[in-house]
């Protein structure tokens, strides 16, 4: 996933060097943190640049999702569809419009099925993929650095034939 993708208000674009900045503002936060199972906490400048140094890699996984030119979020389907925006860009139906891109990209490929999860009680994402089609499929237990517990994620599943059907 290492070319730009452009949708009715974004851009999904490769990572640059000077994106840690807003990257580190963002995932301090702890209301978007939380959401986010495997992030060091506290999430610093140097988790920041380290995440643009591994982006810059061959092995990229990831593309910032901007809006009107300011980095607003982080989209991938790597190993599965996983994604985190700024809190000022909550409730703007951003992660939906992002992730029906990268998902209609993910199915122009041999892909029959991409996976995904949420975090029980994160009623946004699970609104965001159950509009996608995703169905749920197991639970799983992650450890959450932030609040240095366990949290339960859900997870779900979108084969690529639901995904046409809704098309």
């Amino acid at each position: 996933m290492s070319h730009a993708i452009t949708t009715a208000r974004l851009d999904l674009r490769p990572f640059q060097a000077d994106d840690w900045p807003w990257v580190a503002e963002a995932l301090a936060d702890n209301d978007v943190a939380r959401w986010v199972p495997l992030l060091p906490h506290p999430y610093g400048a140097d988790d920041a640049r380290a995440f643009m140094e591994l982006q810059s890699s061959p092995e990229a996984d990831a593309l910032a999702v901007t809006f009107e030119g300011r980095g607003i979020g982080c989209i991938t389907t790597a190993q599965e569809l996983g994604y985190w925006f700024a809190k000022h860009a909550w409730g703007k139906g951003f992660a939906t419009e992002a992730a029906q891109a990268v998902v209609a990209q993910y199915f122009e490929t041999a892909q029959t099925h991409l996976q995904s999860g949420y975090i029980l009680d994160n009623t946004r994402s699970y609104r965001v993929l159950s509009k996608l089609g995703f169905v749920q499929t197991e639970t799983v237990e992650r450890h959450s650095a932030l609040l240095n517990q366990t949290v339960t994620v859900q997870r779900m599943e979108l084969s690529r034939d639901s995904w046409e059907a809704m098309l």
